[in-house]
């Protein structure tokens, strides 16, 4: 190449150069030092809307807005000076502005360079317009801070990998932090599996695992746990995000808690589940009728039991077909809206046609999406019958309790006899009684004249009353010492019976026949009481009781021992029989309790300043009046006015506190009595908590609270008894055994040998009898103590006790068995009483055997609940005897043979009565005996 060609060479440089720059996308700008422009290319006329000649060689100024303009050129100075050949002006953080032809500012990024040349220097500048991204940057802004202001929480994460470690978490929102209480440095970078539990759903998550990796939108409702461990409910949707090729790049997750939500619909399907439980087992009829059509959608099994009806009988039925009295009418006209009402009693109808008096509660309610009727029947015959029941036991245990005090204050053998057979006949109720007393316990030799106690009308036939071939008749049919009773029938059959005077005088003898044999301490019948021709039925069970009980108190007598034990144990035994039935009545009243919403016991409603606005209709059969005559706070006046300042101290204590106040008050009644009311009211509370009204019930606890009084005089004279027993009798026990052993000493070695003999009978029989009162005492004991339930070893117990016998007795060799773990509840001190007499007994009974062996451990009855058990194969006894075991001084054994008083397995009864427990035996003579027990899993306290 030639000098000649640089100037072509430079020329064609140029050419290609600004060809480079016209075709080039990006708007591309050269100012000279002056800031005029110089070069323009085709895209910056396209971004400022200026042709070519209109900017050449004008002022850069023409494309800078006015209010950047003054700063402008002096920074482009001062990039001149540094020397730097590039700077990319949008990164200096100075947002910066364009201005087009028509006036319009616009963002823009600049990079300039700059490049020395002949002519000086010049800048060249690459202009972008960033509108689109501003915009973008700002929806940006406006998204996340949308986001972040959310109640829900959002979780962002990538989208890959869906294996373990799972992917990683790039965003949380604030209400992610609220909820779970983790920070968002805290779970950046880490899996959102890391939220998971041992209650987290397996299902669910395989779920959500399939619909991810389908790349598919999947909501699910999973159990996660907060940073402090707690569990709640999240309602969960996952959707994939795409970028703008359209690859899966994240997951975004929104949750939200639903704990309150899940809690209440398990609520409602636990009310529910229990509401139809209840239903199902309660022990009285219950059914719902249409209230168009009155015929029955559902009745419980109590109901198809009772009429007789099947369950497809009674849903083909309506509610006239069990009314007896079609115009009594079935179910009362104005019984409208959400109000329960009682119909009172009516006559209703089994499917055998028999009728009997029911007490109907209904209340309207909604079944299957229509209007329908919830009905509540009691049987009030079986109620009657129950009062009277009980109405009559109790009469019959007070006059039983009056007949002791008759019995006992008698001192000659005959004017007991006969006051036991007066008393006896009365208190059971038969036309004729004879006690009868006999020799060596041979009825064949009676040794004292019969007492006989007659009603008017048999009076008349005294000295011909077949009662006194009683004793023989007891004796042929083989009872030993148990009670015999025979009905009528049976009775008239006995060929004993047959063989008695003539027809006309065994025909006196009506109603059936008991006999109760009068039993010495060695087991030996000693007498009779027999008693015939009942005023109304058969005797009975209860009967027998009775009869056993004043058969019991003449034995004392006749033996001479002191009439106040006798009198204490017989209070004892109707101690006990009144504490059962008050439970049994207790009981009863649970039940209809839990039956509260239709029971007829006073139901009322107060508002939350006090007033009460609503009675139900057992207030006004107690208090009498109309619901206007006691709204507000006019109750007041049906309250004792001694109780009023405890019932607004408790009420203004349950409104301060929003919770249930209870207590006890007395209601004047309109027919001038006052009841005792047990009351208790619970607040009913709105979405918030806050109690909007009271509802409240009150139960007639005045005869339980008599009866209270009652057991409470019964117990204080029982300490009373035990008092004088444990000084006055022991005074002269001991004042005998003190001066028999004097006696002994002045004897010495000369006195008569017969002497001697005797006075070791005397010392025997005191330390006999004080060992029996000692035996009284500690049963006395039991039967009072309070019981103090905690849990109890009994294998340990049962290992200390047999200790402590095989130290009193080290040269016995016993093979003991206990096995371990063996705990139950209950009273420690008392538990321990009874496995002694228990474990005492069989270490005494297995005396006789070569190897003894004692085992204690535990079964399953068929209920699967645990029978506690003590064995031995010692001495044994005949199971014929079995029902003798656990009545005080009763023996299957000789003195001679076993020592003891017969007041152990007494005391283990009692002990395990009072726990609420049972006790019997399995034995066979020379074989061996097994004491069986059971106790509560959670002993009552008695």
């Amino acid at each position: 190449m030639t000098p000649d060609d640089k100037p072509m060479e430079t020329s064609m440089s140029a050419l290609l150069l600004a060809s480079v720059l016209e075709s080039v996308m990006d708007a591309v700008i050269t100012v000279n030092q002056q800031q005029k422009i110089v070069l323009f290319n085709r895209a910056a006329e396209k971004m400022f809307g200026w042709p070519r000649q209109e900017v050449m060689q004008q002022p850069l100024e023409k494309l800078i807005p006015a209010r950047f303009r003054p700063g402008h050129g002096r920074r482009l100075e001062q990039f001149g000076v540094t020397g730097a050949t590039a700077r990319g002006m949008a990164k200096s953080g100075v947002m910066i502005y364009g201005l087009r032809a028509n006036g319009q500012e616009f963002p823009i990024d600049v990079s300039i360079s700059q490049v020395d040349t002949p002519e000086g220097k010049l800048f060249t500048a690459m202009v972008w317009d960033i509108t689109g991204q501003q915009a973008a940057r700002a929806q940006l802004k406006l998204l996340e801070t949308g986001v972040s202001h959310l109640n829900d929480m959002v979780l962002i994460t990538e989208a890959e990998p869906r294996s373990e470690p799972g992917p990683r978490i790039v965003f949380v929102n604030a209400a992610f932090e609220r909820h779970t209480g983790y920070s968002c440095q805290e779970v950046m970078g880490r899996s959102p599996r890391f939220l998971q539990g041992p209650l987290t759903q397996r299902l669910e998550l395989d779920r959500i695992g399939a619909a991810l990796s389908a790349w598919q939108p999947v909501r699910a409702e999973l159990v996660n746990y907060t940073k402090a461990g707690q569990a709640f409910w999240a309602e969960i949707d996952i959707v994939p995000i795409a970028d703008a090729r359209g690859w899966f790049t994240h997951w975004m997750s929104v949750q939200r808690d639903i704990s309150e939500r899940k809690l209440a619909e398990q609520a409602l399907v636990d009310s529910e589940q229990r509401y139809a439980a209840l239903f199902a087992s309660a022990p009285v009829p219950m059914w719902v009728f249409d209230w168009a059509s009155r015929k029955f959608l559902t009745v419980n099994q109590v109901a198809i039991e009772d009429y007789g009806y099947s369950a497809a009988e009674f849903l083909s039925m309506g509610m006239p077909e069990i009314h007896a009295d079609a115009g009594h009418g079935f179910w009362p006209p104005d019984l409208a809206g959400d109000v329960q009402q009682r119909q009172g009693s009516c006559q209703h109808r089994r499917k055998d046609g028999s009728l009997f008096f029911a007490d109907v509660v209904a209340r309207p309610i909604q079944y299957a999406g229509r209007p329908a009727c919830f009905v509540v029947a009691l049987d009030m015959t079986a109620q009657a019958r129950a009062e009277k029941e009980v109405q009559d036991y109790l009469f019959t245990l007070q006059r039983a309790a009056d007949a002791t005090q008759a019995i006992t204050q008698h001192l000659t053998l005959e004017g007991m006899t006969q006051e036991l057979a007066e008393q006896a006949r009365g208190v059971i109720g038969a036309h004729q009684a004879a006690v009868t007393l006999t020799a060596h316990g041979d009825p064949a030799h009676g040794v004292h004249p019969l007492s006989l106690s007659l009603s008017g009308e048999y009076e008349p036939y005294r000295a011909l009353t077949p009662l006194a071939h009683g004793p023989a008749i007891y004796a042929n049919s083989g009872h030993g010492t148990r009670p015999a009773r025979m009905t009528q029938a049976g009775l008239q059959a006995h060929p004993a019976w047959q063989a008695v005077g003539s027809p006309a005088g065994r025909d006196r003898m009506l109603r059936g026949w008991l006999a109760v044999p009068l039993t010495g301490r060695d087991g030996q019948q000693i007498g009779l009481l027999q008693l015939s021709d009942k005023y109304e039925g058969e005797f009975t069970q209860q009967d027998e009781y009775v009869a056993t009980e004043l058969a019991q108190l003449a034995f004392i007598a006749i033996e001479n021992v002191s009439l106040l034990q006798e009198v204490s144990q017989l209070n004892v035994g109707l101690e006990k029989k009144v504490a059962e039935r008050t439970l049994a009545l207790v009981r009863q009243e649970d039940l209809f309790r839990a039956l509260a919403d239709q029971a007829p016991q006073v139901i009322w409603t107060l508002d939350q300043n006090g007033d009460v606005n609503y009675f139900n209709r057992a207030w006004f059969d107690l208090v009498g009046g109309s619901l206007r005559d006691w709204t507000g706070k006019q109750w007041f006046a049906a309250v004792h006015p001694e109780d009023l300042p405890g019932i607004k101290a408790n009420w203004l204590l349950a409104q301060a506190s929003q919770q249930p106040f209870s207590g006890l008050r007395r209601l004047l009644c309109k027919d001038g009595s006052v009841h005792t009311m047990a009351y208790r009211a619970s607040p009913v509370r709105d979405e918030q908590g806050v109690a909007t009204f009271w509802v409240g019930i009150d139960a007639d606890v005045t005869e339980i609270k008599r009866i209270e009084a009652a057991l409470r005089l019964s117990n204080q004279e029982l300490e009373a008894f035990s008092y004088s027993v444990s000084h006055d009798l022991r005074a002269p026990l001991n004042t005998i055994n003190g001066f028999g052993s004097l006696l002994a000493r002045q004897l010495g070695g000369d006195g008569n040998e017969k002497v001697r003999h005797y006075l070791a009978r005397i010392q025997q029989g005191v330390a006999q009898m004080g060992q029996m009162i000692e035996d009284l005492l500690s049963l006395a004991q039991v039967a009072r103590a309070q019981l103090r339930s905690v849990p109890v070893d009994l294998s340990g117990m049962a290992r200390s006790i047999l200790d402590e016998w095989q130290a009193r007795q080290p040269q016995r060799e016993v093979r003991v068995q206990i096995e371990h773990g063996l705990q139950v509840h209950g009273d420690e001190r008392l538990l321990r009483v009874a496995m002694e007499n228990l474990l005492g007994n069989a270490w005494k009974f297995s005396a006789q055997q070569a190897q003894a062996c004692i085992s204690v451990g535990h079964q399953f009855d068929v209920a699967g609940l645990p029978v506690f058990f003590v064995r031995d194969n010692g001495a044994g006894f005949d199971m014929v005897y079995a029902e003798k075991l656990f009545l005080p001084f009763e023996r299957l054994h000789a003195v001679s043979e076993f020592a003891g008083t017969g007041v152990g397995l007494a005391t283990v009864s009692r002990v395990i009565g009072r726990h609420g427990g049972k006790v019997w035996a399995e034995a066979a003579p020379g074989r061996g005996a097994t004491f069986f027990f059971t106790l509560p899993r959670q002993t009552l306290v008695a």
